[in-house]
């Protein structure tokens, strides 16, 4: 890790800023006006609705008879609008504001490969307190030759497992499982208690999956390694073959729906006390109070952990952020400039994003009253962010796009259920990685 946070220093401001819809629009005519449009989907159990209509609350009064932000809502999670932004980058018809590049980073390096984004860096260098504010180490992964396609974090978050602590105390587990072993025995008590262990799912790339195994590839030195490669070419490894026959024991301890539902289904499992667990990052702690979701009270019961062996999964900065497209008005472009600059610098915003959803900043720490607002899930996230000493990256931001959605997505339920072996489902997987590798030389 290369920070850690106090308590005194938790904030945020989420790093996924979201996007803007159509290109080449027209500033307003007559009133003087430039809008953009904001595209933003309000599917899934987490907070990231309500975060989009704060940052275009606070933008719009800021910067009212100048600039004007629009949010259109669209159904479906993340990946639906980066469908739609590749859309709209064929038809060189990208909106101004170019977001969610963070969790599939071989997109972003398409746009920056053929200029399909402005460069942001003399805007960046003109600005002290973004300066200020920015992780170092972000600059430098959102730099190419000289040029800042994409803006830098200036927070993080980590990712972690949610658990029902009423269920573990009928279970008699007394506290969240530290080694693997434990964990497993834990699902066993929880079994025979009556409870449903873990929220999983295979479609969307398998993310709660995923995260529980990713956190279990990363226990070793080896595994670490192999999640710090960018875009890794071989995955017949004595690692990755352990992670993949771990994922079959984990589907053991699942709900029935978990190999054909997505990830919005999974978290509904756990807001229902239908299952103990869900690995998942702290975007979802306002879910378990929203009675759109959870039962009255719910979030009282629900306590957030490390996953076993000490791991959370953290980008630390190395992650892309929101870019600006080169397809619309130099007008839309100032706009979608400072709308970029503006959720990274304006602390009130920084502040509210990090009571929302986890993503702590070192330097915009949060007050008591905003502390003061956590539920006990949030709580126990910010008390353990400070202890962390090991983090790994998250698989989305470091495995190519091919092997996650032609094969996760597709063969992952063949090796839970047995059609595949580990080994079978490794050399595919490696098989679509260098593909991909061949075909982005």
């Amino acid at each position: 890790m290369k920070r850690l946070f106090s308590a005194a220093a938790l904030l945020a401001l989420g790093v996924s800023f979201v996007f803007a819809g159509g290109g080449q629009q027209q500033p307003s005519s007559g009133s003087g006006v430039t809008k953009i449009s904001i595209l933003a989907t309000n599917a899934g159990n987490d907070a990231n609705t309500e975060q989009t209509r704060y940052r275009i609350e606070k933008f719009n009064e800021a910067y009212k008879g100048k600039y004007e932000a629009v949010v259109e809502w669209i159904p479906g999670m993340a990946e639906d609008i980066r469908a739609k932004l590749k859309m709209l980058n064929t038809a060189r018809d990208l909106p101004p504001v170019v977001s969610d590049l963070g969790t599939e980073p071989s997109f972003a390096e398409l746009l920056f490969r053929n200029n399909r984004l402005i460069d942001l860096k003399p805007y960046f260098d003109a600005d002290s307190e973004w300066q200020r504010l920015a992780f170092p180490e972000s600059v430098a992964y959102n730099t190419r030759d000289g040029k800042m396609y994409s803006a830098p974090a200036v927070t993080t978050d980590y990712t972690g497992i949610y658990y029902n602590k009423e269920h573990f105390t009928q279970a008699g587990i007394s506290r969240f499982p530290e080694t693997w072993d434990e964990f497993w025995a834990a699902c066993d008590k929880l079994k025979a208690a009556g409870h449903t262990p873990i929220s999983l799912h295979l479609t969307e790339t398998g993310w709660c999956t995923m995260l529980m195994a990713s956190t279990y590839l990363g226990r070793t030195a080896e595994g670490q390694a192999f999640m710090n490669q960018q875009f890794p070419t071989d995955y017949n490894t004595p690692q990755i073959i352990d992670m993949l026959n771990m994922i079959k024991r984990l589907y053991t301890y699942t709900t029935r729906d978990a190999q054909g539902g997505n990830y919005a289904l999974a978290a509904n499992n756990f807001s229902n006390e239908t299952t103990s667990m869900i690995p998942n990052g702290p975007w979802m702690m306002q879910s378990l109070s929203d009675p759109a979701f959870s039962a009255p009270g719910f979030d009282q019961k629900v306590a957030y952990a490390k996953f076993p062996g000490g791991i959370m999964i953290s980008s630390q900065g190395t992650g892309f952020g929101s870019g600006v497209s080169v397809d619309v008005s130099r007008a839309e472009q100032e706009a979608a400039v400072e709308w970029i600059r503006f959720l990274s610098t304006n602390q009130d915003i920084i502040r509210y994003e990090g009571r929302m959803n986890g993503a702590f900043s070192p330097l915009v720490p949060l007050t008591g009253a905003d502390t003061a607002t956590f539920s006990p899930p949030m709580k126990s996230y910010a008390d353990i962010v400070p202890t962390v000493q090991k983090t790994i990256p998250n698989y989305q931001s470091r495995w190519d796009v091919l092997t996650q959605h032609e094969v996760i997505e597709t063969e992952m339920i063949n090796l839970v259920n047995g059609v595949i072996s580990a080994e079978e489902m490794a050399a595919k997987m490696t098989a679509a990685a260098r593909r991909y590798a061949a075909e982005n030389q």
